[in-house]
This record gives C-alpha cells, structure tokens and sequence, in this order.
C-alpha cells in the first residue's frame, strides 16, 4: 500500500484547479491512499483565500490557513509535520498540471530512489513578460535527460517527490524567510547525507507568469540571500563564485560602476513591455558585486 501526501504551500495563489486535477489523478490511482494537504502563509488576497477554503469540499483533501507567516522553508515544515503518508510530493501553489498522468508517473518510481525530481514545462506567457521569456529560453534545462547529467546541482523542490524520512530528518532551514536558495542548500545536505535522487519527466507547469515589476524584485532578494547566506551557499551557487573572482578584477569594478550608473535605466527597461534577457543578467551581476562590495566593508568596519 503506498501512501502519499501531496503537500502544496501557499501565498495569494489559486489553487482550486491545481488541487481538482491533483485529486483526479489520485483518485484513478487503484490502491494508492492519499491526501492533498495546502497550507496558506497568510495570503492577503481575500478572494483567493475564499475559493481556496473550497479545497476543503474535495475528499481527502485540507485548506489550512495559518494565522502567522512565517516564511518559504517554515511553511515546507509545517506541512511535513502534518502529512500522514510514508511519501510526500511538494508541488508549489502558483503552479499547475502539465501531465494528465503526473501522479502515475511518481507512483511507479516509488522506491527506487529516495528523492524523485518531476521538471518543469514553460506554458504559454503573455508577450513581453521577463519571467516568461526568462523560463523559455532555459526551457530545455528542464528535460529529465539534461537534469540528470548533475542530479544534484539541478535539484529543486517545487515538485518533487521525498520518502518521508528524508525531510524529517533533515528539514527546511527556517533561517530563510526571503526569496531563493532554501532547496539549494538543502540539496547540499541531502547530498552529503548519502540519498539517493532521481530526475523524471512528469512536469508542472508555468502558466501563471507574476508582473516585470515583481519577477525583477524577486531576483533582487534571492541576490540578497546569496549575500546574506554566503559562506554556506558558496560552494553551491555559482553566481556567487563568479561574483566573488570578478570582485578582484578590473572587469568586476567596472561592472558595478556600469551598474550605478546604469541602473535606473536597465530597470526601466526590464519592467518595460520589451525586456532584454541582457540587461537582466547585466543588472543581476551587477547589484550582487555592488552588495558583496558593502557587505566586506561592512565587515571591515565591524573588525
């Protein structure tokens, strides 16, 4: 008897057609005991959280609104501890079902390795969206064939599959309350801890592609939690090493000059209706120099 808990964290995300089509699945499933647990990080959106309490009319299935958010890796635990399968599958609020079959494909790899990467597949984007035209052009990073090649480095857990024992274990470090690198780190871990992982096509989908505005200011504060977090993420994120080697270079100071003088104007283009995939990794290098740049003063100064 296999028995799976579908955990979906949450924030302002309609997640009534994600939960339906989930239940289906599981529902065709002969033998599977499930359970779709969504847990709410105090969205403000109120009418969201109303269709989102309607989850609740489906069997097997529990909308949880928490009165206190308390960040991306505290929701992750708080649902593990309120799941009752041996398995749990973490797929993220905002996404939806791109496999009718999605949930039999992680049925039949059930105990061949403890941790099962599904993917991702870019849905159609309106024109002129950063993150659209962000995810398309990386859109082949995501075949199970390519994710492979490095398990580990490509781990993330926005849908993807754990034996129980794995995140109780070895939880979500709630020091991360901002955007970005919680999975990272706990790839890490996981590595190190000797799990096994595998990477399957049974992809979720982006349909749901947030504003210019809001996608740019999400790569800020994952930026800032490189910096914030940098002794431990060096070894994983390489964004940060190449920041840390242009640092000392004559290449690296005029990058973050370019970068204070060009700022406002490289925004202005990224929230534009016509955003340069350029002038996103220029303003990215860019802001993480000049952060890393305060922060070793800051540090001497403290000294």
């Amino acid at each position: 008897m296999i028995r799976l808990s579908i955990l979906i964290p949450t924030y302002n995300d309609r997640c009534l057609t994600l939960v339906s089509e989930l239940a289906r699945q599981a529902e065709a499933i002969d033998g599977l005991q499930w359970e779709i647990v969504v847990a709410d990080d105090v969205s403000t959106d109120q009418d969201v959280v109303k269709e989102n309490r309607t989850i609740n009319h489906i069997v097997h299935c529990h909308y949880i609104f928490k009165s206190v958010n308390n960040g991306r890796a505290a929701i992750r635990n708080f649902l593990v501890s309120r799941a009752c399968g041996d398995w749990l599958l973490l797929i993220d609020g905002d996404l939806i079902v791109a496999d009718r079959q999605l949930l039999r494909h992680y049925v039949d790899i059930i105990g061949k390795a403890d941790i099962v990467c599904g993917g991702y597949r870019v849905m159609t984007g309106p024109k002129g969206n950063l993150r659209y035209t962000y995810e398309w052009h990386a859109r082949k990073l995501q075949r199970a064939d390519y994710r492979s090649r490095h398990p580990w480095e490509n781990f993330k857990v926005s849908n993807t599959l754990f034996r129980r024992e794995v995140l109780e274990q070895h939880p979500f470090d709630q020091r991360f309350q901002k955007y970005g690198y919680e999975d990272v780190l706990l790839g890490t871990t996981l590595r190190e801890a000797g799990y096994t992982i595998r990477h399957i096509d049974a992809p979720v989908g982006f349909l749901r592609y947030e504003s210019n505005r809001s996608f740019v200011s999400k790569s800020v504060e994952a930026l800032d939690t490189l910096v914030d977090f940098h002794d431990e993420l060096y070894a994983v994120a390489p964004m940060l090493r190449l920041a840390d080697r242009l640092r000392q270079t004559l290449l690296g100071r005029l990058l973050r000059k370019l970068y204070q003088i060009c700022k406002l104007n490289w925004l202005n283009n990224l929230v534009s209706d016509k955003p340069s995939l350029l002038v996103f990794r220029l303003y990215k290098i860019g802001y993480l120099l000049n952060r890393l740049s305060h922060a070793s003063t800051s540090a001497k100064h403290e000294d």
